[in-house]
């Protein structure tokens, strides 16, 4: 509601310049900053300087700084600086990871495009009775630690220590290859049941709280496991989770249903 606010007033003070399309506020040398421009930076500044900026002297003295920054670039564009080699190459590096950039978020926005699409046509619809059906059969989620090895022999010997009554929390700090979960002993989100690497789902929905599990293989290496505990989830806590988690199986049921059209090929050898 703030910035809708902030945004009527900055209209009104401009109202004044309605005869031309994008009025110019000020000139340094050839170049222009205009209405829209000083809009736009001014919506950028901090919320908290925005009442500042609103008043006429506060304005001003924006203003100023815009004037100070084209000055900078007049100058910049003046000197010797834009037909040098470095600037051309660094502007052409500049160049091509906007490019990138647009490639990569014009990716982004046609995939969640498409999936939205096949919401909308009911491909991946999931019903009240799905959700309940699934937590009737799974109805507990479970906290769980692990330590990933990347040898079997290495994950044998942790589990020995550990079994043996070593610290889990420590151990994991200094042994576990997975970065995202070593600072914090090993702990892994709290999960319901198809929330869990598949290839240690079964033996951890299995295990007693306390009990050390593994090793484990699984694509990313050796899990040595400990379940830290489980409740159950009503209804309402975990409707949005089976929710997405059903949506998701639907669409990795979809995606196989169609990868026959578009074959894979594994080209470098190392990911054979």
């Amino acid at each position: 509601m703030r910035r809708a606010h902030f945004a009527v007033l900055l209209a009104v003070l401009f109202t004044a310049c309605r005869g031309e399309k994008d009025p110019v506020v000020a000139r340094v040398g050839k170049l222009k900053i205009t209405q829209s421009e000083f809009q736009r930076k001014i919506g950028e500044v901090s919320q908290g300087y925005q009442d500042y900026v609103l008043s006429p002297s506060g304005r001003r003295q924006f203003l100023d700084v815009l004037i100070r920054e084209k000055l900078v670039l007049a100058a910049a564009q003046q000197s010797d600086v834009p037909r040098s080699a470095e600037f051309r190459a660094q502007l052409e590096k500049l160049r091509k990871e906007e490019e990138e950039r647009v490639r990569e978020g014009g990716d982004y926005l046609l995939t969640s495009m498409w999936i939205e699409d096949l919401r909308k046509r009911g491909e991946l619809k999931v019903d009240e009775s799905d959700v309940r059906d699934y937590l009737a059969k799974h109805p507990v989620e479970v906290d769980m630690r692990h330590v990933l090895l990347g040898t079997p022999e290495a994950a044998a010997a942790v589990a020995k220590r550990l079994r043996a009554g070593a610290s889990f929390v420590k151990v994991a700090k200094e042994e576990s290859l997975d970065a995202a979960t070593a600072a914090d002993g090993g702990k892994l989100p709290t999960s319901l049941y198809g929330e869990v690497i598949p290839e240690l789902e079964e033996v951890v929905f299995r295990m007693r709280v306390g009990e050390i599990g593994g090793p484990l293989k699984s694509k990313f290496g050796y899990h040595v496991l400990r379940k830290d505990g489980e409740k159950k989830v009503s209804l309402e806590e975990g409707r949005a989770r089976v929710a997405r988690l059903l949506e998701k199986q639907k669409l990795d049921a979809h995606l196989q249903s169609i990868q026959t059209k578009f074959p894979v090929e594994v080209v470098d050898e190392q990911f054979r």
